[in-house]
């Protein structure tokens, strides 16, 4: 009788322990798992700063760069591929520039549809919705990107085609930077596949290299020097500027947040802000 009531003391303190067990294992995840959602949150919340420091570091340099001209060898233009580099606060913030002005902007005056469809849309109804849209809403124009989507017609080929190409934030001025303007919207703004390359050849500068100091028209007196070509096309000073940062906080660079601005940079104004 002992014997066996101490061998139910046993199975009942074996129980206990197992039960013990099984709780320590529950409560050491659920510890593990709380340690982690507060990481995350934290460097979330550490990543949502670090890039709008990101987007302010480089509106100050673009603004010290005076030099009365901006072309594609200046140090702000850099791609996801050859970023500049700025370590704070336990992480990295990767960053850089590229030049609003040198896409077509959609809300300019002189805005048709052979602009949109040498740009590559290559449905002539939707082009010519997009122009009767935008002068449909007046002094309002388009206020987002996306805003696109309410033109009849529009469809997410059409506008993966262009949005690369395409800016709303430059009010109603239809210049673009001849030094920065890619081939796409240089054609789209001339029309003129020959004058488009006289431009590129001329931007390349003496030793007929891109990427050197030589590079772009230095002074808008330059832009004259091409046969045929409309100065009043051309500019090239930009304000407007697309800057783009990513935020990392290990060594592998894994990216926790991307952001995206345009910005002014005479005024330092904002006038788009996208995190994700």
């Amino acid at each position: 009788m002992m014997m066996e009531k101490r061998g139910s003391i046993l199975i009942f303190t074996l129980w206990v322990l197992i039960i013990l067990a099984i709780l320590s294992v529950i409560l050491s995840r659920r510890a593990s798992t709380d340690i982690r959602l507060a990481k995350y949150e934290s460097d979330t919340i550490k990543a949502t700063y670090l890039s709008r420091a990101g987007i302010m570091k480089m509106l100050v340099e673009l603004a010290k760069d005076q030099n009365g001209y901006d072309s594609l060898n200046e140090d702000w233009n850099r791609g996801k591929d050859n970023p500049r580099e700025l370590k704070v606060g336990g992480g990295t913030i990767y960053y850089g520039a590229s030049d609003e002005m040198s896409r077509l902007n959609l809300n300019s005056i002189g805005l048709t549809k052979e602009h949109l469809i040498s740009l590559g849309i290559d449905n002539e109804t939707v082009s010519e919705d997009i122009v009767e849209y935008k002068n449909k809403k007046d002094n309002r124009k388009f206020e987002f990107m996306e805003e696109l989507f309410l033109v009849e017609g529009m469809t997410r080929e059409i506008f993966l085609r262009i949005k690369d190409f395409v800016t709303i934030y430059r009010g109603d001025d239809s210049k673009v930077n001849i030094n920065t303007a890619g081939k796409e919207v240089l054609m789209a703004v001339l029309g003129d596949e020959s004058l488009v390359s006289d431009i590129l050849d001329y931007r390349k500068g003496p030793d007929g290299e891109t990427g050197t100091e030589d590079d772009g028209f230095k002074d808008s007196s330059e832009i004259s020097t091409i046969d045929r070509l409309n100065p009043a096309l051309f500019t090239i000073n930009s304000n407007f500027f697309r800057i783009w940062v990513e935020i990392s906080f290990s060594k592998d660079k894994e990216i926790v947040k991307n952001a995206e601005a345009v910005v002014n940079r005479s005024t330092g104004k904002i006038y788009y802000w996208k995190e994700f």
